[in-house]
């Protein structure tokens, strides 16, 4: 295991106190990045170090990689953690930190890439032999196909787009008429 010194969390908020509290717990140095409306928010002043990384659009700041790798590079961070949302999901982030030398805190890019596919991801744990709820194995062809899949498992069901994030393209259906 590497020996992390110093992280860097790329995120804000609640789950960046919690990463900043951790750290310090284990004697790690930590630094926040905000935003210009971020300045004064808890998260910075509890880091022991902070950079400023940009306006208050996330688009123009926490989602802007070079500005996170710059902050990570100039504050000599070991480590990113990106705590969830954000930079958390994307699997270009993590391979970026690879190829800076930069430790992403998190799982490797493959692993955030099959993760954001449910059809891929269900396939790789199903042949890893991990347990899975009842459901499809593969895409549907249409509705039909779902709603015959649907009765056999029994409602309610939750029907989720295969690459829907965040809670996106969920959907719950508790009887055959609401598909």
């Amino acid at each position: 295991m590497p020996d992390i010194k110093k992280v860097l969390i790329a995120n804000r908020g609640e789950i960046a106190l919690r990463v900043i509290h951790s750290c310090k717990e284990l004697g790690i140095k930590t630094v926040a990045v905000y935003s210009r409306p971020d300045a004064t928010s808890p998260h910075v002043m509890h880091a022991d170090e902070s950079v400023f990384i940009g306006e208050a659009a996330s688009s123009e700041s926490y989602l802007v990689m070079d500005k996170i790798i710059d902050a990570v590079k100039r504050t000599g961070a070991d480590a990113v953690h990106p705590g969830y949302g954000f930079l958390s999901e994307n699997a270009a982030f993590a391979e970026r930190c690879e190829k800076e030398g930069i430790i992403f805190i998190g799982p490797k890019p493959h692993a955030i890439t099959v993760m954001g596919d449910k059809t891929a991801a269900r396939e790789l744990v199903t042949k890893l032999g991990i347990p899975t709820p009842p459901g499809l194995k593969s895409e549907l062809k249409d509705l039909e196909e779902a709603s015959t899949i649907a009765d056999e498992i029994g409602y309610p069901i939750l029907v989720k787009a295969a690459a829907g994030g965040g809670g996106k393209g969920m959907r719950i259906v508790h009887k055959k008429d609401e598909f």
